[in-house]
């Protein structure tokens, strides 16, 4: 028999033999497990978030002397020699006595009798009334923020749960009404930590090449902490849209970045007037991070096993056939030949020094 009949006869049978005994995909083992954590996604993200501080003090008088400022209830009554007043009002109004003795502004005074009576004595007091003049202050303050996502994923749309811890920092506020004299207020404290719970939806609404878009709406609660006094504190709730943009590395791992704007806003109440202040503070936020998709088959067990195709692996103990990958997660498991290395080796950075150009 001629060697050339020889080789054509056992290739034949060899192809014959693996189409006559194929692998069976219903005895490829799958981890159901794995199958139901594959619709989980993981973010972890930081960045900056810029708050913008606005208020206005309707329904009260505005009184500075030159190391106090105050607020006192507008009842609509002139100022008597003695009345309440509040310091702190940004986060946490406390009662103090006051006693007007010289230089007001906009508001009218009776004559001050004894003023020695009084228990607190404060010289040089102006007086401004905050509803003829449309007095309030505004600032900004600025965060770098650490935020924690959990969400399902059902073809396009995303649902999930997300909490944020903001390491926070205030400036002082600026009055509102300029050329009277008014100084910036400075809050009584510079730096705070704050929390907010949240629930995200979202659509991906726009693929392009390894880039999609998704458009969040997040509803929930913001936390202002300790150095706001959450009895006289009253919220709305935390309402957040922004554009995730996201280049996905693979289908298990992407990079993200976030422009975002939060509607937020608080209400103070002043103890003993039953009135309250409003406080508006939006923010701006710009965030970046990683987003990360449960895997539905595992690595190979393997270590020299970097096939790019997803593929079978046979365990020589249990002879268990199961569904594995040979790259990383930030790397496509599915590609065309050759795509996770596009680029050849005498272009990469490892071989900048050009010692083995080929």
């Amino acid at each position: 028999m001629k060697l050339s009949t020889l080789l054509y006869l056992l290739l034949f049978s060899t192809v014959a033999y693996a189409q006559e005994y194929p692998i069976d995909p219903d005895e490829i083992y799958r981890s159901p497990t794995r199958k139901i954590l594959n619709q989980f996604s993981i973010t972890i993200s930081t960045g900056y978030n810029s708050t913008k501080y606005s208020h206005n003090l309707a329904g009260f008088y505005y009184l500075q002397s030159a190391t106090e400022q105050f607020v006192s209830p507008n009842t609509g009554e002139p100022l008597g020699t003695t009345f309440d007043v509040y310091d702190n009002w940004f986060n946490d109004p406390a009662l103090s006595q006051a006693v007007v003795l010289i230089d007001t502004f906009d508001v009218p005074f009776p004559p001050i009798s004894n003023p020695v009576l009084n228990p607190l004595l404060i010289r040089d007091l102006r007086a401004f009334n905050a509803d003829s003049l449309g007095l309030g202050f505004e600032g900004k303050g600025w965060g770098i923020p650490i935020n924690l996502g959990i969400r399902y994923n059902y073809q396009k749309f995303r649902i999930g749960l997300g909490l944020s811890m903001e390491f926070h920092t205030v400036k002082s506020l600026s009055p509102t009404i300029s050329d009277l004299g008014i100084r910036n207020y400075e809050p009584n404290f510079s730096k705070a930590v704050f929390f907010s719970y949240f629930v995200n939806l979202g659509y991906r609404f726009y693929d392009f090449w390894d880039y999609s878009f998704a458009a969040e709406l997040e509803l929930g609660k913001n936390k202002l902490g300790k150095k706001f006094n959450s009895g006289l504190l009253s919220q709305g709730i935390l309402i957040n849209f922004g554009i995730s943009i996201e280049k996905n590395l693979s289908e298990y791992f992407r990079i993200i970045v976030k422009p975002s704007y939060d509607f937020k806003n608080y209400n103070i109440s002043v103890p003993n007037t039953g009135l309250g202040i409003q406080h508006k503070n939006p923010s701006f936020k710009l965030n970046f991070g990683v987003s990360i998709t449960i895997p539905e088959i595992p690595r190979s067990p393997m270590k020299s096993d970097h096939v790019q195709l997803k593929h079978t692996y046979t365990d020589p103990e249990t002879g268990r056939v199961m569904e594995v990958r040979g790259q990383p997660i930030w790397k496509r498991q599915n590609p065309k030949v050759g795509e996770n290395h596009r680029k050849l080796w005498r272009y990469k950075f490892k071989n900048r020094k050009k010692l083995n150009p080929y």
